[in-house]
C-alpha cells in the first residue's frame, strides 16, 4: 500500500478519535491507568515481558497518556534498550513536561549515554521544583554525572545533597570515594565515618576504607576492613584483590 493509501485509511480512524464523547474518552483514559497500574506492578516482580504487554495497551488505548509513556522508559532503560527507552522518556515529557520525577529519571539515563549538559539542566530543573520530594537525591545524581570531568562541580552538588539531609548515605559515600581519589585521605575517612560501615557497607567503599587507613598508617584497621570486604563479599572483584593482602 502506498504512503498516500496509508494516510487516506488512517483519516477515519482519527476523525473517529477526535469525534469520541467526553464518555468515550474517560473510559479510554480509565483503561489507560488501570494497564499502567498492572504494568507497574509486574513490573516490581521483575515480569517484564508483561509489563510491557500492559503498558503498550495503556498506549494503545491512549496514546497522550505521559505516565504509560515514562514506566516504559523505566522498563526499556532497565533491560538495556536505550533507543527505545529516549523514545518513550522524550515522549512523556514532550506529553507532560512538568513532572520531576520522569525528569530526574531521564537525567540520570541521559547521563549514563554521556549526554551530560542536557542531563544536567534536567537535574537542575528538578532541584528547583519544591514538588520534588527528595532533592537531595537529584543532587547527588547531579555531581556523580560530572565527577569525571569536573570534581569541583561534582564535590559542590554532593554538599548541596548533604546542606539538604546532613545524614544523606550516597552523597555522604560520593564524597568519601571523590576524596580518595584526591588523596585526601584524612577528609575520606571523616566521611567514612560519617557513612558509617558498620550501618552497611559496599565492597567498594570496604576497599577505599582498607586503603585509607592503610595510607594513614593504620595496619590494623586497614587489615580489618580487608577481612570484611572477603568475609561479607567473597564473589567480589575487590575481595579477589584483598584475598592475600598484608599492608
Amino acid at each position: 500500500m502506498s504512503a498516500r493509501r496509508v494516510l487516506v485509511a488512517l483519516i477515519p480512524a482519527l476523525l473517529l478519535g477526535a469525534c469520541a464523547s467526553p464518555a468515550e474518552r474517560a473510559a479510554q483514559r480509565n483503561i489507560a491507568q488501570i494497564n499502567t497500574q498492572l504494568g507497574v506492578n509486574y513490573a516490581r516482580e521483575g515480569q517484564y515481558d508483561r509489563a510491557i504487554e500492559k503498558l503498550q495497551a495503556a498506549v494503545a488505548a491512549r496514546n497522550d497518556y505521559a505516565p504509560a509513556h515514562s514506566a516504559l522508559a523505566v522498563i526499556y532503560q532497565s533491560r538495556g534498550e536505550s533507543d527505545a527507552a529516549e523514545k518513550e522518556y522524550r515522549r512523556a515529557l514532550a506529553l507532560d513536561g512538568s513532572d520531576p520525577t520522569v525528569k530526574n529519571n531521564f537525567g540520570v539515563f541521559l547521563c549514563e549515554r554521556g549526554k551530560n549538559d542536557e542531563a544536567r539542566a534536567y537535574f537542575m530543573d528538578v532541584v528547583n521544583d519544591v514538588r520534588y520530594p527528595a532533592p537531595q537525591e537529584v543532587w547527588t545524581n547531579a555531581g556523580i554525572c560530572v565527577k569525571k570531568k569536573d570534581p569541583k562541580l561534582a564535590e559542590h552538588d554532593f554538599r548541596e545533597a548533604l546542606r539538604i539531609k546532613p545524614d544523606y548515605r550516597d552523597a555522604l559515600a560520593q564524597m568519601a570515594l571523590l576524596s580518595f581519589d584526591q588523596q585526601d585521605f584524612l577528609r575520606t575517612r571523616a566521611f567514612l565515618q560519617r557513612y558509617d560501615l558498620k550501618q552497611s557497607a559496599t565492597p567498594e567503599l570496604l576497599g577505599v576504607a582498607a586503603r585509607t587507613e592503610y595510607a594513614l598508617g593504620n595496619r590494623e584497621g586497614a587489615l580489618e576492613f580487608a577481612r570484611r570486604v572477603v568475609q561479607e563479599f567473597p564473589a567480589s572483584k575487590e575481595a579477589e584483590l584483598f584475598a592475600d593482602w598484608q599492608p
